[in-house]
């Protein structure tokens, strides 16, 4: 069989599934490849016959790929907020310096959209700058055509907090019918329902990485004195700083640090700025002593 590579689009046990645009397979690995980890949905792979079975030949080195969930070749993650449960903004701010991090575009969707327009208003005032789109869809009115442009012809991730409407979402676009959680009164929070990560291929096209629990991401353990250049909005004015690098906290006469005050920067997500530059040294300096 000819060397052509095939994308992985559910793992089971050892068996895995796999789908070059026309054709679809079931396949196993053998060897090294059939550690955990070796190969994730998303990955492309090659193929062979042995023993008078398919089995998995090689992987192809990965664009990207995440630890939670386990996948690889993310083109595009939509990062779904809504007006219930209230918007974690630090998870907001980790999800696009972690995009960044991995050269993964990330695009702010915000669902329920129908019952709040300040929020969708708050978000582009803080992140107009620092994502490739936030756009305003409601799944359950199955109104979410002005998300098509930004995930057309891309490997997407839905990701956020639970009960945000990410099964929901999947379900109105994808036209099948997975579970879908409730917000809990109680807590004001939601209930995963997605068991494994798979990839839904829809009748129109579209590729989307069903992920089970993707509402957090790992801190990362790089220097945390490079953190200012994953806010392109911090970049841009950091050459008018005193002091270069600027860390843009305890540095006079620091360019950014004015924007703040004079309001042409969002205070509140400076502020959180702050606090995960301060998350970032401590598990830096942590990683170091190890």
């Amino acid at each position: 069989m000819s060397d052509k590579f095939y994308r992985v689009i559910t793992h089971k046990s050892n068996e895995f599934e796999i789908f070059d645009g026309s054709e679809t397979l079931t396949v196993k690995a053998r060897g090294k490849l059939k550690r955990d980890g070796e190969i994730l949905v998303g990955d492309f792979v090659t193929v062979e016959e042995k023993n008078g079975e398919m089995v998995i030949k090689t992987v192809k080195k990965r664009e990207n790929s995440l630890i939670r969930p386990a996948v690889a070749n993310i083109d595009a993650i939509v990062l779904v907020v809504a007006t219930q449960p209230k918007i974690d903004y630090f998870l907001v701010d980790k999800m696009i310096i972690n995009c960044k991090r991995m050269g993964i575009e990330c695009i702010i969707c915000l669902n329920k959209s129908d019952l709040s327009r300040e929020i969708f208003d708050e978000l582009t005032a803080q992140y107009k700058n620092e994502v490739s789109a936030i756009v305003a869809v409601s799944a359950l009115n199955n109104e979410q055509s002005e998300l098509y442009p930004y995930i057309k012809d891309k490997l997407v991730c839905f990701a956020g907090q639970s009960g945000v409407g990410k099964s929901t979402l999947t379900n109105s676009i994808s036209g099948t019918d997975r579970e879908v959680g409730k917000v809990s009164e109680k807590i004001g929070r939601g209930k995963n329902t997605t068991t494994s990560a798979s990839i839904i291929i829809t009748p129109s096209g579209l590729w989307i990485i069903d992920t089970p629990g993707f509402s957090m991401l790992d801190v990362f353990e790089e220097d945390y004195r490079t953190l200012a250049g994953y806010y392109d909005e911090y970049v841009s004015l950091a050459d008018g700083c005193k002091f270069h690098p600027c860390t843009h906290t305890s540095e006079p006469d620091c360019k950014v640090k004015r924007a703040v005050e004079s309001g042409l920067l969002n205070k509140d997500r400076y502020e959180r700025y702050l606090k995960i530059f301060e998350e970032q040294k401590i598990a830096y300096k942590n990683a170091v002593r190890r």
